[in-house]
């Protein structure tokens, strides 16, 4: 799908993305009679659970998620990184230093978490005592809006679910149409240069702007500045929490802040995998219709 995406412009883009969105609404009409039911989270398992009614959720974006659905109440432990989700929600920990005697002891029907916390600490000893694992790892915008649509469904809240992904489809109807797709490279961190890969949410988000991603990899490959001059993309997209050693770490890159091509923009607007990303797509889609269909000169 990526590969075809770069040769779409966004109305057929949002065409694409409008088939997929409502396509996976079917799965909100599902009315579920049965205590329990099973789900197929983002590392292929088959997770059988019944509506949670306690979460202690490991990762930010999949807290954001749980907001925008109105379910932030049944969050009983959460991580760095993420806001507080209530007044009674108690921090586990980071994603490398989790307290795994304070999850249990939160007694959750059910944890959320990233594939590396998956992969890192495994789910023997939360599975044993009867706790279900959703892994949260979505690889695209389609996969967020699944993930969405199942956090609804595993949290009761399928109808705010369903009415969330439609607000999204109607705000990426509202993108400015780009005739000229822009090239460009999302940092995700400078020593050594993080840059986004092909298949990732963030490389599609770039996509729904009306831009292309130039970086051919997948995953989140380290690249070389002169890598990053030759290919000359015409953004580079630079995580704000970085701003401040932009310079300092990486003198080379100063190429692209004098040729007025860098644009800052605050990480959690673009790097969270969660409906909140329209926001990021909205930031990148005027930079580029600003800078690509007017040609009014690249912008600070």
């Amino acid at each position: 799908m990526k590969n075809l995406l770069a040769c779409f412009s966004i109305k057929d883009y949002n065409k694409i993305m409008k088939r997929s969105i409502i396509a996976s609404l079917f799965l909100l009409t599902i009315v579920l009679d049965a205590l329990a039911f099973t789900i197929k989270d983002d590392a292929g398992r088959s997770v059988n659970i019944s509506k949670a009614k306690s979460i202690v959720v490991l990762s930010p974006a999949a807290c954001d998620i749980l907001e925008e659905i109105g379910a932030s109440s049944l969050i009983v432990g959460y991580t760095d990184y993420a806001k507080k989700p209530n007044s009674k929600a108690v921090n586990v920990g980071a994603f490398g230093a989790l307290n795994i005697e304070r999850i249990i002891a939160l007694k959750p029907d059910l944890v959320i978490m990233p594939k590396f916390t998956y992969e890192r600490y495994g789910i023997k000893s939360l599975n044993t005592l009867g706790i279900s694992v959703f892994v949260f790892e979505p690889q695209s915008i389609e996969g967020i809006v699944e993930d969405v649509e199942k956090l609804g469904l595993i949290t009761g809240k399928v109808d705010q679910a369903k009415n969330q992904i439609l607000n999204f489809k109607k705000e990426l109807d509202k993108l400015h149409e780009i005739k000229q797709k822009p090239s460009a490279v999302f940092l995700v961190w400078l020593s050594p240069i993080i840059v986004a890969g092909n298949d990732t949410f963030i490389s599609d988000a770039i996509s729904a702007a009306g831009g292309q991603n130039i970086i051919k990899k997948d995953g989140w490959p380290e690249v070389t500045s002169e890598y990053l001059i030759e290919k000359n993309p015409m953004f580079l997209i630079v995580n704000s929490r970085l701003k401040s050693d932009f310079f300092k770490q990486n003198k080379l890159l100063n190429y692209f802040y004098k040729k007025h091509k860098v644009l800052f923009i605050d990480n959690t607007l673009i790097e969270r995998p969660s409906l909140n990303i329209i926001k990021g797509i909205k930031i990148l889609n005027n930079y580029f219709y600003e800078n690509s269909n007017n040609n009014s000169g690249w912008q600070r």
